[in-house]
């Protein structure tokens, strides 16, 4: 793992992120915004059939995520991701494995 490269990048901006085509949205023609850190690793998940619903990377000022749909959270397991609690007790976020989080 590596620390991801943002640098000066709020929590909640735009900043470093890339559209992408999310193959299991219908609004917007499934086009989102992933922070270009974690794009790759998003990919590779929807490629798998995995649904994600949010993704921080975290720009080195907090712990990133990637949020999946109730449903994914024993395929995220059993590909080894680490379950975190992130807001008010969820248990659908995971810790993105490609970047080092703090």
């Amino acid at each position: 793992m590596v620390m991801c490269k943002c640098k000066n990048i709020e929590i909640g901006s735009y900043g470093r992120q890339v559209s992408m085509k999310d193959p299991f949205v219908k609004r917007n023609d499934g086009w989102v915004c992933i922070d270009i850190c974690i794009c790759q690793e998003i990919a590779e998940l929807w490629y798998l059939g995995i649904r994600t619903n949010g993704c921080c990377c975290g720009h080195n000022k907090q712990r990133g995520y990637i949020g999946v749909y109730d449903e994914d959270i024993e395929k995220m397991k059993e590909l080894g991701y680490e379950q975190q609690e992130h807001f008010q007790g969820q248990k659908n976020n995971f810790t993105p494995k490609t970047i080092k989080n703090i």
